[in-house]
C-alpha cells in the first residue's frame, strides 16, 4: 500500500511539474500573418526570384526565434493577378504583402495597395516604383546598373554590347539605361537570347566587334551559356552581369568560364563575416545554398516589417502601413540603414567578382575581401 501511495504521489508531482511547465511555455505572442506573392506568370526563369522569397521565409523563422512579442506567419498566394492577391490578403487580415524581384505593373501595384490600405514590400528594383505616398516599400530599390556601369567605366570601358532575355522588358530596359548612364553611351549592339539559341550564338562575333565590354541581363542558366561561348571565343572581353544571374547555380553552370565575371549587390561587408548569425542559422537548420547576397535581401525585407510591427505593437494592416511610411531607418546587419521618402532602404552598392567558384567582394582598393558565397 505504501509503495502504491508513493508511486501515486510521484505521478502527481510529475504531472504538476508538466502542468506548470506548460503554463510557463505557453506562447503568448500575437500572430502577424504575411502574404507572400509568388508571381506564377514570371517567365524569366530567374532562380533568384524564388530564392529571394525563400530567404524571406527563412528570415521570418529567424526573427520568430528571437521575438517574445510576435511571430510571423507566412501565407503563400499564387495563380492570382496582383489585384486578386491584394484583395485576398486583405480578406485574410494579412499585416502586409511581400513580393519577389519581378514586380507586376507598378501603377496597378500602388493603386491596389492604396485601395486596401495594406503595405506591399516589393523586392523588385528600378525607378518605376520610386514614388512617395504609395504603400509600396522596398529593401533593394536600386538594380545595380549604375554601380556596375561606373565600375566598367573605371576599368576602361567606353563602349559595350548587351545580351538580354526576351522577358521582363521593363527590368531589362531599366538596367541597360542605368548601366549606360555611367559609361555615357548606349549599347552598340543588342541581341536577345530567345527562340533558337544556336542562331544567336552565331551572332556573338558581330556583337563584340569594336566594344570594350559585354553586359548580360539574363537569368543564371542563360548567363552561364553566354559566358561559356564568350570565354571560348573572346577570352579577354570583360563581362558584367545583372542581379538576375546571382544564384547558387551560377558558379556551377559557368564553371571556369565564369572566372572574372562582375556583378553588383547591395550587401554590406558584415554579411561576409564567418560568424554572421543569420547565415549560420540557415546553414545549421537547412544547409541552404542560397547565396548571401540573396539571403541579405530576404533578411532586410523582414527587418523592415519587424520594425513596423514593433512600432505598432499589433498586426493591423493600416497601422503597419503607417509605421512603414513613418520610419527613417531600419536596423539590420551592419547597423541602422536610412529609408528615403519613398519608403526604400538606401544601402550602398558593392562590386563582386566571380573567383574560384564564389562571389568575392572587391574592396575600394581593388583587392578582394572575404568571399560572399
Amino acid at each position: 500500500m505504501r509503495v502504491r501511495a508513493i508511486a501515486t504521489t510521484v505521478i502527481a508531482v510529475v504531472a504538476a511539474l508538466f502542468t506548470g511547465a506548460g503554463f510557463f511555455l505557453t506562447d503568448n505572442r500575437f500572430d502577424v500573418p504575411v502574404t507572400l506573392f509568388y508571381d506564377d506568370a514570371d517567365l524569366t526563369g530567374a532562380v533568384v526570384s524564388k530564392q529571394a522569397l525563400q530567404s524571406v521565409v527563412l528570415a521570418m523563422e529567424f526573427f520568430n526565434d528571437k521575438s517574445s512579442t510576435h511571430r510571423f506567419v507566412p501565407i503563400r498566394e499564387s495563380n492570382l493577378n496582383v489585384y486578386q492577391a491584394i484583395e485576398r490578403a486583405s480578406e485574410r487580415k494579412s499585416a502586409a504583402i511581400i513580393g519577389g524581384i519581378n514586380a507586376p505593373f507598378s501603377s496597378l501595384l500602388a493603386d491596389a495597395s492604396r485601395r486596401q490600405g495594406i503595405a506591399f514590400i516589393s523586392m523588385a528594383s528600378g525607378p518605376s516604383l520610386s514614388r512617395p505616398n504609395d504603400l509600396v516599400f522596398r529593401p533593394r530599390p536600386d538594380n545595380g546598373g549604375r554601380k556596375l556601369g561606373k565600375e566598367a567605366k573605371e576599368r576602361g570601358a567606353e563602349s559595350f554590347s548587351v545580351i538580354v532575355s526576351g522577358f521582363a522588358a521593363s527590368h531589362v530596359q531599366d538596367f541597360i539605361r542605368d548601366f549606360q548612364s555611367e559609361i555615357g553611351v548606349p549599347p552598340r549592339r543588342t541581341i536577345s537570347f530567345s527562340g533558337d539559341l544556336r542562331s544567336h550564338i552565331d551572332e556573338l562575333d558581330e556583337l563584340i566587334q569594336g566594344v570594350d565590354a559585354v553586359l548580360l541581363v539574363l537569368p543564371d542558366w542563360l548567363s552561364a551559356l553566354a559566358l561559356r561561348e564568350l570565354q571560348q571565343r573572346f577570352p579577354h572581353i570583360p563581362v558584367y552581369l545583372s542581379n538576375w544571374a546571382v544564384s547558387h547555380r551560377m558558379p556551377l553552370l559557368a564553371g571556369a568560364s565564369g572566372e572574372g565575371a562582375v556583378t553588383s549587390s547591395y550587401t554590406v561587408e558584415s554579411w561576409d563575416e564567418p560568424g554572421n548569425e543569420f547565415v549560420r542559422f540557415v546553414a545549421n537548420t537547412y544547409t541552404s545554398h542560397i547565396p548571401r547576397m540573396i539571403l541579405a535581401m530576404g533578411y532586410d525585407t523582414v527587418a523592415m516589417l519587424d520594425s513596423a510591427v514593433r512600432l505598432t505593437g499589433n498586426s493591423e494592416r493600416d497601422a503597419v502601413a503607417e509605421a512603414l511610411a513613418s520610419m527613417d531607418f531600419v536596423d539590420t546587419v551592419g547597423g541602422a540603414v536610412p529609408m528615403d521618402k519613398n519608403g526604400d532602404i538606401q544601402h550602398r552598392g558593392a562590386i563582386f567578382t566571380m573567383r574560384s567558384g564564389r562571389w568575392v567582394r572587391e574592396s575600394k582598393a581593388g583587392a578582394p575581401s572575404p568571399s560572399s558565397r
